[in-house]
């Protein structure tokens, strides 16, 4: 969504191939990024960066980002633990 954002307020014209494209990319992306701290936003930049977008309306994100990373930490982070739980539960019968 912040790329599509990004694209759209940068003035390049998003097709539903663009975004079924950037569904793509961001999902692939995603599997090796769940680690890191604030990592879907450099990866955003990253991937606006290689294509020619303006990278600079990511500035108007960050604030309002910061917050959102934070509780998708902790989303991760109770959803591994439940697993683990469950893993755990199932292991001891």
């Amino acid at each position: 969504m912040t790329s599509l954002f990004v694209m759209q307020n940068g003035g390049i014209a998003l097709t539903i191939p663009t975004m079924l494209l950037w569904l793509l990319l961001s999902v692939v992306s995603a599997i090796g990024n769940a680690g890191v701290p604030m990592g879907c936003f450099f990866l955003t930049l990253s991937l606006m960066t290689g294509i020619g977008a303006p990278v600079a309306i990511m500035g108007i994100i960050l604030p309002v980002y910061t917050i959102i990373d934070m509780i998708e930490t902790a989303e991760n982070v109770w959803s591994d633990s439940c697993v683990a739980a469950m893993t755990d539960h199932d292991i001891k019968k």
